[in-house]
């Protein structure tokens, strides 16, 4: 989705929020009508494993038409993130439960705070370095030096490091040895080392690296969730915090599919999965 991030990360550098999001909604349904049919066949496909026969087509249809456009907004807030700051963070982020977050924290080993591609996850990351906490994520390197300079600017100015997946695991560690908070969006597998989780009733294949991590360095695992509710605000849901032995390691991410397929259900608009998740069954 190069062309629709090109657009619109420079409204974030430029237009007014108001006069961004209009635009961006109307790029994304141009992409929706004529660009990204795959990503759209994809995201539906996803959302009928999801709902199964809760819905008619027709719904998930339109469901899927509006992540298009929330994802448009999502890509404009991510360029226009470096304007958030500790004077005006609270009329855009607004942390529940966050006394999970902390008392994971006090345990002094760090924490992993298990995400998604559902919602704001980079604005939620924001907020914890806003409440005082060393935040950092793990992402993929983009190809273009361009869009990775983009992102690594924007996430320096709220204070976030960035830990690049199939680098050396050296750096997150001594990061989580430190105290600091690991953001992962633990739901997507980019074809590193993967574990098998039940999602929607269906088997799939997530990334294995959080739950190595916490199991091997007794780090608590934290699901956060970074949603955007009626308010027009986005609400950061931080679940109980958990630990995992290094035997527990498909219990902890059973654990973490359980609790992202609740999540999933209620905000399915904001599920920015525009691959097939689930194989074609033979």
């Amino acid at each position: 989705m190069n062309l629709l991030f090109f657009i619109i990360q420079a409204l974030g550098n430029s237009l007014p929020k108001g006069v961004s999001e209009l635009i961006a909604h109307g790029v994304a349904r141009f992409c929706y009508y004529f660009v990204y049919r795959k990503a759209i066949e994809n995201h539906l496909s996803n959302l009928k494993v999801a709902f199964g026969t809760e819905m008619e087509d027709k719904e998930l249809k339109k469901i899927t038409k509006k992540a298009i456009n929330n994802f448009s907004v999502a890509l404009y807030e991510h360029a226009a993130m470096g304007r958030l700051n500790e004077r005006n963070y609270s009329h855009f982020i607004k942390g529940e439960q966050m006394e999970n977050l902390f008392s994971a924290s006090r345990k002094g080993n760090g924490v992993i705070a298990l995400s998604a591609h559902l919602g704001n996850y980079e604005w939620g990351a924001a907020l914890v370095s806003f409440a005082g906490l060393p935040v950092s994520v793990m992402s993929l390197e983009y190809r273009s030096e361009y869009i990775k300079n983009i992102y690594e600017t924007q996430r320096r100015k709220v204070g976030i490091k960035v830990f690049y997946v199939r680098k050396s695991f050296s750096g997150p560690i001594r990061f989580l040895k430190e105290g600091g908070v690991l953001a992962i969006a633990s739901d997507r597998n980019f074809a590193e080392v993967s574990i098998k989780v039940n999602l929607f009733g269906r088997m799939t294949e997530i990334p294995k690296g959080a739950f190595y991590l916490a199991s091997r360095l007794n780090v608590p695992l934290v699901p956060a969730f970074c949603l955007k509710e009626r308010d027009g605000k986005y609400h950061v849901y931080f679940e109980k915090g958990y630990n995992i032995k290094e035997n527990e390691m498909q219990a902890g991410a059973n654990k973490y599919a359980s609790i992202l397929a609740k999540y999933i259900k209620k905000y399915p608009e904001q599920w920015y999965i525009f691959d097939k998740i689930w194989k074609e069954k033979s």
